[in-house]
């Protein structure tokens, strides 16, 4: 028994023998434990290097950088948090953002936090700019981006990393450009306002000189076949009185083209009966031949604070449609009034009992450019449409009331600013 127990320790040491012929010995170990200890060491110097390059680095960034888990607490922030906000780095980390952001623009902090939270919601990017104060009191902009950062499984993120960087000067050159595009847009505007006015003037100067000048006309033929020496006067004080009013008008319309371009329509205390009677003397010819009455009454409100040569217009338009559309069937009655109300609003209606006009199958197209709605020569289409847009430049409305061959009534709402109360 004892022979053949030998016999299987020298076969059992037969094959362990070589691998225990391997190990090394305690001095050998101690030599090899010697040596990684050293490896380390170097090792985690080499580290210790790089992670001092590395929070250099980013304590050195402009930008606040900072490390929150999914608790809303904070891991990391590097020292630029001190540079926007009277914090340090080291009293901020570990602490709940709800905690650290106590203090601030509390609107801003709350967009913060729900921003970080969706962030752990969506596992996307979030992005949003901010505007605050800074550590000297002065408005910056910045824009705040919140970064999921997924684990090695892939799975929902247990941290975000935030940048916040400052972008006060970007932000500076787009308010300015778009202060300046808006400038070119109010430029433009008030370009097209000119031209508007430009046309309009057009018009005014071919409608407002053609009646003087046809009633002068009418006038002087008049007094070329007229024997009588007593009606020849008579004709030639009123074709004085006309030719003095024409002048008038020139010169004002002289004066409009002569306003400069950046300036507006200048305004001035005017009598609605002035303006009137000067139309009745200019339109006498018209008025005759129709036998037009024309009555007014501005007991109520006299004047109004309203740029001239649009007043004139407006009321001559009125004036000679109530004639040009006048029915058949009796002469004119035109009727002009004012009104103040208790806000100031001045209001001015004309009525006549012409032809009247069908509101409801015209109406929309009453104050159009061109739109004519009776089989009448001269009609033209434009008087209408001036006298909106000249209403409608100063602020006003207009709008019209009508009845089929019982007449036509005016109503102009003044602009507030335009009353002399």
């Amino acid at each position: 028994m004892t022979a053949l127990i030998s016999w299987i320790t020298v076969f059992v040491l037969y094959r362990f023998l070589p691998k225990a012929l391997q190990y090394r010995s305690p001095a050998d170990l101690q030599l090899i434990i010697e040596e990684q200890t050293k490896d380390l060491a170097t090792a985690y110097q080499k580290l210790s290097i790089s992670e001092n390059q590395f929070k250099t680095l980013v304590n050195s960034n402009p930008d606040v950088i900072t490390r929150i888990d999914k608790n809303l607490t904070y891991l990391f922030i590097n020292d630029s948090i001190s540079k926007v906000r009277n914090l340090e780095a080291e009293n901020i980390i570990g602490k709940n953002m709800r905690e650290v952001q106590g203090e601030g623009d509390n609107e801003i902090n709350e967009s913060f936090i729900r921003h970080v939270e969706s962030a752990f919601k969506t596992n996307k990017t979030e992005t949003f700019e901010f505007e605050t104060y800074t550590n000297i009191n002065q408005l910056n902009y910045f824009q705040l981006s919140i970064i999921p950062l997924e684990n090695q499984a892939g799975e929902m993120p247990e941290d975000v990393l935030t940048i916040t960087r400052e972008i006060t000067h970007q932000k500076l050159y787009e308010l300015e450009l778009k202060r300046n595009i808006e400038n070119l847009q109010l430029l433009a505007d008030r370009i097209e306002k000119k031209n508007n006015i430009l046309e309009d003037f057009t018009y005014i100067v071919s409608h407002n000189l053609r009646s003087p000048v046809a009633n002068l006309a009418a006038l002087l033929n008049l007094l070329k076949d007229e024997t009588d020496d007593d009606m020849r006067n008579m004709f030639i004080q009123k074709i004085d009185i006309a030719f003095e009013n024409l002048s008038t008008t020139v010169n004002d319309l002289t004066n409009v083209v002569r306003i400069r371009q950046d300036t507006e329509i200048p305004k001035e205390e005017l009598f609605f009966q002035d303006i009137v009677s000067k139309h009745i003397i200019n339109l006498e010819m018209q008025i005759k031949e129709t036998a037009s009455t024309i009555a007014y009454d501005f007991n109520d409100c006299e004047k109004i604070n309203y740029p001239k040569i649009y007043l004139e217009s407006i009321f001559l338009n009125l004036l000679t449609n109530a004639i040009k559309y006048r029915s058949p069937k009796r002469a004119p009655q035109i009727i002009f009034k004012s009104h103040i109300d208790k806000d100031g609003m001045i209001t001015l209606t004309c009525e006549d009992n012409g032809m009247g006009i069908n509101l409801e199958k015209h109406g929309a197209k009453l104050f159009g450019l061109n739109k004519t709605f009776h089989e009448h020569p001269d009609a033209k289409g434009t008087g209408l449409f001036i006298t909106k847009n000249q209403v409608e430049t100063m602020g006003g409305t207009i709008y019209a009331e009508s009845e089929v061959d019982k007449g036509t009534k005016f109503i102009i709402y003044f602009n507030l600013n335009n009353s002399l109360i």
